[in-house]
């Protein structure tokens, strides 16, 4: 996809500004320190002021700090900008002490004379003078985005009209959408309908379009899913509004079109098509196996307790569906008698899926043991999926994995969340794990699987330990 010209502009301003911080305080670091000259910068040195630059704008473009609700907003600008300098901070000294590049990181004055700086210049140019400039190009039309809205019921045109009258935003109404016949070739407020839905992709070319806005009115999630995927057929970022994914907005923090909240599928970029599977997997291959041999002594004594107090085998292996549908073997410590049934939880779930409840539990559930209860509540039993994570068939973060009979009674749409690796823990398991719906289960991990990166694996790592302590939903 080619990068907007004022996303580009903004790269520049920011790499100009990093580079100036770095200035000054180099200038600043040689007044203060006696073993210090301008001169003495070495490859190393340079190698660590660049390990500055790629971490800071990566920490921005994570933070979303080239995105234009984030800078009109000088509050949200503001604690998107701190977060990124933490955030580039963090990740400045792991790849120092990866690649052995001490000479930034080991004086603390530069260190701290670098990030202070880059903080006041990113203040004062993009909270307070960008936005202004950025509102100019906005007003006066140099940069906007074709925006093609499908539907023309009042969902659509509620939402078409206030884009229209929202000054902030840059988005330009090409038309409407629909399969409507008697609507082809007229004016819905002012707005006209300018074809069918099979027709978006010829559309998209002909008018420049960037965006698509789904509007659905829909009742039938069966219908919205295949007009979402006719949207994504074009290959643009498809925003949608409809309450089926009402949840998202409720329990997440969600992308803004204008001053609408909306859903939002991009096109995959190669970043997150490469370099994010790469970085989640030495996560994950570093975080469990420390897990696996540093907390060895406390699995051997989970092990005799499961042992001791039923007969039986240490483990449960269950089939579970992984990424692209593919069956695998899911380990967790036996919380369940041996050769207990499984017809009335089966029942159960199926039901759950085929008529949208929420996830509750069996009450009193005689198959569980007297120390797989306590397992089940703060969720040890799901310790040994940290095997799975190693070998690559599960992550630490993902949709949580179904299990064949499960799979096999959802909806098309539904099983989307298996495209994938599954993980051990998820968006709705942070969001009230037993306070949502099905389908919202499913939209949340919709949500995760079209905007997952490194940051949120790791917000939603730190936000589970809370949920485990307390046990919240489980059972």
């Amino acid at each position: 996809m080619r990068l907007p010209i004022h996303k580009l502009l903004l790269f520049i301003h920011d790499v100009v500004l990093i580079a100036l911080a770095i200035y000054i305080s180099n200038i600043m670091y040689s007044n203060y320190s006696s073993y210090f000259d301008l001169g003495d910068i070495n490859n190393h040195l340079i190698w660590g002021y660049a390990l500055v630059f790629g971490t800071m704008i990566l920490a921005m473009s994570e933070m979303e700090l080239y995105k234009y609700q984030v800078i009109l907003s000088p509050l949200r600008h503001t604690i998107a900008l701190q977060k990124a300098l933490f955030l580039s901070l963090v990740a400045l000294v792991f790849f120092s002490f990866l690649f052995k590049i001490a000479e930034v990181t080991s004086s603390r004055v530069l260190l701290g004379l670098i990030y202070v700086n880059i903080s006041i210049l990113f203040v004062l140019s993009r909270v307070l003078i960008v936005p202004r400039v950025f509102f100019k190009l906005v007003s006066s039309k140099i940069i906007n985005r074709n925006l093609l809205i499908v539907g023309t019921g009042k969902l659509s045109t509620e939402h078409a009209e206030e884009l229209i009258d929202n000054r902030n935003s840059y988005f330009n109404i090409v038309g409407l959408v629909d399969d409507e016949a008697s609507e082809l070739g007229q004016n819905v407020h002012g707005i006209p309908v300018k074809g069918k839905i099979s027709d978006i992709p010829t559309l998209v070319k002909h008018f420049n379009v960037s965006d698509i806005l789904v509007a659905s009115d829909t009742p039938c999630d069966n219908r919205l899913h295949e007009i979402i995927d006719a949207c994504k057929q074009a290959n643009k970022t498809v925003h949608i509004v409809s309450e089926l994914y009402n949840v998202a907005q409720r329990k997440i923090k969600i992308e803004e079109i204008g001053k609408v909240s909306a859903f939002r599928y991009e096109p995959p970029q190669l970043g997150h098509r490469y370099i994010y599977p790469l970085m989640k997997r030495l996560v994950d291959i570093c975080v469990s196996l420390s897990i696996i041999v540093g907390l060895l002594p406390i699995w051997l004594i989970l092990a005799a307790l499961v042992k001791f107090t039923s007969s039986g085998p240490v483990f449960y292996m269950a089939r579970a569906i992984g990424k692209d549908g593919k069956e695998f073997l899911m380990y967790k410590f036996r919380s369940m008698r041996v050769n207990a049934s499984t017809a009335l939880h089966e029942a159960k779930v199926k039901r759950m899926i085929m008529e949208n409840d929420a996830t509750t539990k069996l009450v009193d559930d005689p198959r569980i043991t007297k120390v797989g209860k306590i397992f089940r509540k703060l969720s040890i039993d799901e310790f040994p999926q940290l095997i799975n994570v190693l070998k690559g068939e599960m992550s630490l973060v993902g949709p949580r994995p179904c299990l064949p009979y499960e799979y096999e009674v959802m909806k098309e749409w539904q099983k989307q969340r298996c495209a994938i690796t599954p993980g051990m823990t998820g968006i709705w398991q942070i969001k009230g794990r037993d306070e949502v719906l099905f389908n919202e289960q499913v939209v949340l991990d919709l949500y995760y699987k079209e905007h997952c990166s490194i940051w949120m694996d790791l917000q939603i790592l730190f936000s589970t330990i809370p949920v485990v302590i307390f046990g919240k939903g489980g059972a």
